[in-house]
């Protein structure tokens, strides 16, 4: 009778006895301090059920710099300085190890808004460290001038940052829990990012709002925390681990099962999200090329060329920049009240801009106009269809990606100007919606044939331009601890 009522409205319980739970803590496989462009490598417990979803990065970190400059972490938390993962079953490459693994966490969050905890770095410093802001033992509670930002923490782990929320094969596999005796070592490839990542100021006082022309050539539109500087910054890992949950079952349901299913259709399918990425300059058309039996989305993001050169950290626009007073008196600099800022909009902070809000030059996608006046397209290009069949405004353009998404963060506030100037990403959904939900490979199948893709575009200035395709691959698993990876 249950069978055929909806869940809302069926009496039923399942029950599964003799589940255990524990953690481990992973240590890397290369002891001592890292630094920009280095590897880590952790091995995934053995013979036991591992939750992949429970993965989770730590580490203390140090920034410093060559020169007297107030050095920053990207905000974003830790996804910020990792490069690429690579996922290695048995020695072979599972997960392809993607160039830009950074870029897309901040190049969905643009639009989905961001998955990063308190045990991250959600937002970039100014003044004071919120992280340690608490701790009274911290001497970096507290940032004025030209301080570097910095947790060294202690052995123990204080001031630890944490990163839960990973892309790719760690964070989507499914299912979630994997019996790791079926499919060999399973070795996680970290590699960090260069140092570019963090921003270097002068001073860390407040930003004075510059010329609001987002579309021109040049560094107009950009609102840099303070004035352009030098040095050369870079992070340092300390104390770094990797955390694991791990399962145990009382019976042997689970083997029975793997067992009757390996002999009845010769393997075990475990789907997971597969990305490719393609980084070029731009100017109309950027030719790229994807071989997938399931192609699901294709994000792209635009920035400038010169996004790798150490910068100040650029102001989100609409937010607070320096020049508003509090006091019972007018008269500018005379009045009583200390100097606290006011919202780039309306004053009071509309849409939730009251406040103050950066992010590194190396993450700021703008759309970068040939000129004011100039207007600009935007269209998707596979073999000879075009996708979509119309050119798209830059309002169409955050339209069809919205559209693309199967899930997004209704706090997450944007506006149109912020879009332009702080979020330029674009996205086109090719599978069916909610696919990700019911483990269906929907996408747009092209391994038989030359999937010669561009994105093209009208209007814009040379730029650089970050492509992902995202894809659903499949991971088979068959008797005797034999892999297949379907691409």
């Amino acid at each position: 009778m249950a069978s055929v009522l909806p869940s809302n409205l069926s009496f039923f319980m399942s029950r599964m006895q003799g589940v255990s739970t524990s953690h481990f803590k992973i240590n890397p496989q290369t002891s001592g301090d890292v630094g920009p462009n280095r590897i880590l490598r952790f091995e995934v417990p053995s013979n036991t059920i591992v939750n992949f979803r429970s993965l989770r990065l730590f580490a203390n970190i140090e920034c410093s710099n060559t020169a007297t400059k107030a050095t920053s972490l990207p905000n974003e938390g830790m996804s910020s300085i990792i490069e690429r993962i690579s996922v290695y079953v048995g020695g072979v490459l599972v997960a392809n190890g993607f160039n830009g693994y950074n870029t897309l966490v901040h190049a969905k969050a643009a639009l989905q808004g961001s998955k990063c905890s308190a045990l991250g770095h959600p937002e970039m410093v100014r003044q004071k460290c919120y992280h340690s802001f608490l701790n009274s033992a911290s001497a970096n509670a507290v940032l004025g001038g030209t301080a570097t930002e910095t947790y060294a923490g202690d052995s123990a782990g204080n001031d630890y940052f944490c990163l839960d929320n990973f892309e790719g094969l760690l964070g989507s596999i499914e299912p979630q829990n994997i019996d790791t005796g079926l499919i060999g070592t399973v070795v996680i490839e970290i590699s960090l990012a260069d140092n570019t990542v963090c921003s270097v100021s002068d001073s860390r006082a407040l930003p004075a709002i510059q010329t609001d022309v987002y579309s021109v050539t040049g560094t107009a539109g950009f609102d840099f925390l303070t004035a352009d500087s030098g040095g050369s910054p870079t992070y340092t890992l300390k104390n770094v681990n990797m955390q694991v949950e791990v399962l145990s079952l009382a019976t042997n349901v689970l083997d029975t099962i793997v067992e009757q299913r390996i002999g009845q259709i010769g393997y075990l399918s475990l789907p997971f999200k597969n990305y490719f990425s393609f980084s070029n300059t731009h100017d109309s058309s950027t030719r790229f090329n994807v071989n997938s039996a399931s192609w699901d989305r294709c994000w792209f993001a635009f920035r400038d060329t010169a996004f790798a050169t150490v910068k100040p950290p650029v102001r989100i626009k609409g937010y607070k920049v320096a020049g508003g007073f509090t006091g019972l008196t007018s008269g500018g600099a005379t009045t009583d009240g200390p100097d606290v800022g006011v919202p780039e909009y309306d004053a009071g902070g509309v849409l939730n801009t009251n406040g103050e809000k950066y992010k590194p030059t190396y993450f700021n996608f703008r759309e970068k106009k040939a000129s004011s006046t100039t207007a600009s397209t935007y269209q998707m290009q596979i073999n000879s269809a075009s996708v979509p069949n119309y050119k798209l405004t830059a309002p169409e353009l955050l339209a069809l990606s919205m559209n693309s998404l199967d899930y997004y963060d209704k706090n997450h506030k944007l506006t149109l100007h912020q879009y332009k100037c702080n979020y330029f990403v674009g996205s086109v959904r090719l599978n069916l919606p909610d696919s990700d939900y019911s483990r269906q490979a929907s996408g747009l199948d092209c391994r038989g044939v030359s999937s010669s893709c561009s994105i093209n575009t009208t209007g814009l200035d040379s730029c650089n331009i970050t492509i992902f395709a995202e894809c659903t691959s499949e991971l088979r698993i068959g008797a005797g601890r034999q892999i297949e990876v379907i691409v």
